[in-house]
Protein backbone atom coordinates (compact mmCIF):
# COMPACT_ATOMS: atom_id res chain seq x y z
CA UNK A 1 0.00 0.00 0.00
CA UNK A 2 2.75 1.94 0.64
CA UNK A 3 4.43 1.77 -2.62
CA UNK A 4 0.95 2.30 -4.18
CA UNK A 5 0.50 5.66 -2.39
CA UNK A 6 3.70 7.12 -3.20
CA UNK A 7 3.49 5.89 -6.87
CA UNK A 8 0.46 7.98 -6.81
CA UNK A 9 2.23 10.58 -5.70
CA UNK A 10 0.87 10.98 -2.59
CA UNK A 11 3.23 12.92 0.24
CA UNK A 12 5.77 10.94 2.05
CA UNK A 13 4.28 12.36 5.38
CA UNK A 14 0.55 11.88 4.43
CA UNK A 15 1.58 8.26 3.35
CA UNK A 16 3.08 7.23 6.98
CA UNK A 17 0.11 9.08 8.45
CA UNK A 18 -2.38 7.08 6.63
CA UNK A 19 -0.75 3.84 7.49
CA UNK A 20 0.67 4.19 10.85
CA UNK A 21 4.64 4.72 9.45
CA UNK A 22 6.82 6.82 10.45
CA UNK A 23 8.18 8.88 8.07
CA UNK A 24 11.59 7.31 8.20
CA UNK A 25 9.56 4.02 7.81
CA UNK A 26 8.19 5.04 4.60
CA UNK A 27 11.41 6.53 3.39
CA UNK A 28 13.05 3.36 3.89
CA UNK A 29 10.49 1.34 2.42
CA UNK A 30 10.86 3.28 -1.00
CA UNK A 31 14.71 3.38 -1.17
CA UNK A 32 14.11 -0.50 -0.88
CA UNK A 33 11.92 -1.38 -3.84
CA UNK A 34 13.64 1.52 -5.90
CA UNK A 35 17.05 -0.51 -4.95
CA UNK A 36 15.42 -3.71 -6.31
CA UNK A 37 14.12 -4.71 -9.71
CA UNK A 38 10.83 -2.75 -9.28
CA UNK A 39 10.63 0.62 -11.62
CA UNK A 40 9.61 3.35 -9.42
CA UNK A 41 9.43 6.40 -10.68
CA UNK A 42 10.75 9.37 -9.16
CA UNK A 43 8.77 13.09 -9.06
CA UNK A 44 11.50 15.57 -9.53
CA UNK A 45 14.85 15.99 -8.93
CA UNK A 46 16.62 12.53 -8.01
CA UNK A 47 17.90 12.32 -4.16
CA UNK A 48 21.30 12.44 -3.98
CA UNK A 49 23.53 10.16 -1.58
CA UNK A 50 24.39 12.76 1.64
CA UNK A 51 28.18 13.54 1.49
CA UNK A 52 30.68 11.79 3.98
CA UNK A 53 33.44 14.17 3.33
CA UNK A 54 32.63 17.80 3.13
CA UNK A 55 33.94 20.66 0.41
CA UNK A 56 36.05 21.39 3.06
CA UNK A 57 37.90 18.08 4.18
CA UNK A 58 38.99 17.85 0.27
CA UNK A 59 40.92 21.06 0.25
CA UNK A 60 42.54 19.21 3.58
CA UNK A 61 43.41 16.21 1.93
CA UNK A 62 44.68 17.87 -1.55
CA UNK A 63 47.12 19.56 0.97
CA UNK A 64 48.08 16.24 2.46
CA UNK A 65 48.42 14.61 -0.60
CA UNK A 66 50.68 17.39 -1.76
CA UNK A 67 52.56 17.40 1.39
CA UNK A 68 53.21 13.61 1.28
CA UNK A 69 53.51 12.38 -2.30
CA UNK A 70 54.02 8.89 -1.76
CA UNK A 71 50.75 8.63 1.15
CA UNK A 72 48.40 6.17 -0.09
CA UNK A 73 44.35 6.29 0.70
CA UNK A 74 44.92 4.38 3.48
CA UNK A 75 46.88 6.83 5.13
CA UNK A 76 44.54 9.51 3.99
CA UNK A 77 41.75 7.85 5.36
CA UNK A 78 43.95 7.64 8.80
CA UNK A 79 45.04 11.92 8.36
CA UNK A 80 40.58 12.10 8.41
CA UNK A 81 40.29 9.65 11.30
CA UNK A 82 43.21 12.08 13.22
CA UNK A 83 42.10 15.77 11.82
CA UNK A 84 38.33 15.50 11.21
CA UNK A 85 36.88 12.67 13.60
CA UNK A 86 35.82 10.83 10.38
CA UNK A 87 36.20 7.01 9.57
CA UNK A 88 35.91 6.34 5.91
CA UNK A 89 36.64 3.48 3.83
CA UNK A 90 39.45 4.24 1.13
CA UNK A 91 36.73 3.01 -2.15
CA UNK A 92 35.06 6.36 -0.53
CA UNK A 93 38.06 8.15 -0.35
CA UNK A 94 38.67 7.66 -4.12
CA UNK A 95 35.07 8.09 -5.00
CA UNK A 96 34.79 11.52 -3.71
CA UNK A 97 38.32 12.55 -4.51
CA UNK A 98 37.38 11.34 -8.23
CA UNK A 99 34.29 13.41 -8.03
CA UNK A 100 36.36 16.10 -7.05
CA UNK A 101 38.69 16.07 -9.43
CA UNK A 102 36.23 16.06 -12.35
CA UNK A 103 34.64 18.85 -10.83
CA UNK A 104 37.81 20.98 -11.17
CA UNK A 105 40.36 21.00 -13.20
CA UNK A 106 42.56 18.62 -11.46
CA UNK A 107 43.61 15.03 -12.93
CA UNK A 108 43.54 12.15 -10.40
CA UNK A 109 44.63 8.50 -11.04
CA UNK A 110 44.55 5.92 -8.31
CA UNK A 111 46.57 2.42 -8.86
CA UNK A 112 44.18 0.02 -6.30
CA UNK A 113 46.56 -2.95 -6.05
CA UNK A 114 49.43 -0.38 -4.05
CA UNK A 115 47.03 1.98 -3.08
CA UNK A 116 49.55 4.79 -4.18
CA UNK A 117 47.73 7.75 -6.28
CA UNK A 118 48.58 10.60 -8.27
CA UNK A 119 47.26 14.23 -7.91
CA UNK A 120 48.16 16.63 -10.95
CA UNK A 121 47.17 19.96 -10.64
CA UNK A 122 46.12 22.79 -12.80
CA UNK A 123 48.92 25.60 -13.00
CA UNK A 124 48.63 28.10 -10.49
CA UNK A 125 47.12 25.67 -8.09
CA UNK A 126 43.90 25.89 -6.50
Amino acid sequence: MVIFLLFCSVPQKTVAAITNYTDSQVMNIRDRFENSNGDFPREGKKRERKKKIKKRMLGGIVKYIVDHPRSTLKDVAQYLKEEYKLEVSVKTIERELEEYASQTCTSWSGRRKSGQFTLIMPEGGF
